[in-house]
């Protein structure tokens, strides 16, 4: 028996589209003959929907022509069912869905928010945690736990937008233990969206207040000199990793921009037996293998995850820059290089959560019977029945 596999994407967020593109791609990757596809999609107002047609990217140039003829969907907990059931007076069950692929990027699909509401109902998804979840999306939380566990980050600092409005001269004195040029980003937003490049202070301003508009939280790092971008991909929990090719990224721009990372190609992968002069050396390659299985771990992460790099190609220092817990593609063409397709990667995605389900169904969360069945809700003291029934 097939199991129903419920492709969750899109949602309310600025990375929107190309959580459409990670989804579709994945959705024609998995293996029919063992599960169904579910394709379910989340508009901008967060409403759900369902149908067959939402697996084909070219449905997407007309938005509301894909919603017309799609069904509005709740996901619901029926006994120990998990049902996907259309909205409206009269409801109607469409499918029980066995497990979720989460595939959103960014806020709500990403960020723990969807996590958090599939942990609820007890549905098994893909990927990682609540926890994870929330530590990738958030720039600095996750730059205090690298350097905590003794990984290398950039210099930087971090404030709330309402800081910079209230105390701005505080914000920027703080900024000046820096040296530019600086970028500045917002803390939870991925895709290279909201990110600037500034050289002095009238450029930080205009930046800051680009970032505010996408976020509460700011971050202000040091740019590394000599900058060479370069990924790595890790895949599985918190027992077993695996990591995957390095990808050196060519870049025109400041930095590997929306534009470059989703409209035109530049990366290559860095194989052991490439004869082109290689990004760094092999034992540069081995210490990014090992800061990436480490990120990884120390945010407790699961699934497929992509580590981020920056690397000064003068000194030869590397700097994680984040970690992605849904990337783009599931970076799947980081995969391929390991001689592992795109379905064998989200089989392996599938297996990994199966497993962590088994996992979880042996720990304890909660006690049977009820605790407070001898307690007299009025008072708060425990009844004595014995002596009552005297009485």
């Amino acid at each position: 028996m097939r199991l129903n596999i419920g492709v969750i994407f899109g949602g309310k967020s600025v990375e929107h589209e190309i959580s459409i593109i990670s989804a579709i791609e994945a959705m024609a990757n998995i293996d029919d003959n063992k599960y169904k596809v579910v394709p379910i999609y989340i508009d901008k107002d967060n409403t759900w929907y369902y149908g067959e047609h939402l697996k084909d990217i070219l449905h997407y140039r007309d938005i509301d022509l894909v919603k017309r003829y799609a069904k509005k969907v709740s996901l619901v907990k029926r006994g120990k069912s998990f049902i996907l059931e259309s909205q409206g007076f009269f409801k109607k069950n469409i499918c029980v869905i066995d497990m979720v692929i989460p595939l959103g990027h960014g806020a709500y699909l990403e960020d723990g928010s969807l996590q958090g509401y599939l942990n609820m109902l007890g549905v098994p998804f893909t990927g990682s945690n609540v926890l994870a979840s929330a530590i990738g999306q958030d720039k600095v939380i996750q730059k205090q736990l690298l350097e905590k566990h003794g990984i290398p980050v950039c210099k930087y600092v971090w404030f709330y937008d309402y800081e910079f409005e209230k105390n701005r001269k505080d914000v920027l004195q703080k900024i000046e233990t820096l040296n530019y040029p600086l970028y500045v980003k917002p803390s939870s937003l991925g895709s290279s969206i909201g990110i600037s490049v500034v050289k002095d202070e009238k450029e930080l301003l205009k930046a800051i207040r680009e970032a505010i508009i996408f976020d509460t939280k700011i971050i202000v790092e040091e740019k590394v000199a000599n900058v060479k971008e370069a990924n790595i991909s890790v895949l599985g929990n918190y027992e077993k990793q695996t990591v995957s090719e390095i990808e050196e990224i060519n870049t025109n721009d400041e930095f590997y921009s929306f534009k470059e990372k989703y409209v035109e190609g530049y990366s290559k992968l860095c194989k052991k037996d490439e004869k082109a002069n290689p990004l760094v050396s092999k034992e540069m390659m081995e210490d990014m293998k090992t800061y990436a299985v480490n990120t990884f771990k120390v945010i407790n992460a699961s699934g497929v995850a992509r580590i981020d790099f920056l690397i000064d190609d003068k000194d030869k220092k590397i700097f994680v820059n984040e970690i992605n817990t849904i990337p783009g593609d599931l970076s799947s063409y980081l995969w391929l290089a390991k001689k592992m397709k795109p379905d064998e990667l989200i089989e392996n995605l599938i297996q990994i959560a199966i497993r962590g389900e088994n996992k979880k169904n042996e720990k304890v969360y909660a006690f049977p019977g009820n605790l407070l069945e001898k307690y007299d809700i009025l008072d708060g003291k425990k009844l004595n029945k014995e002596k009552n029934k005297d009485k």
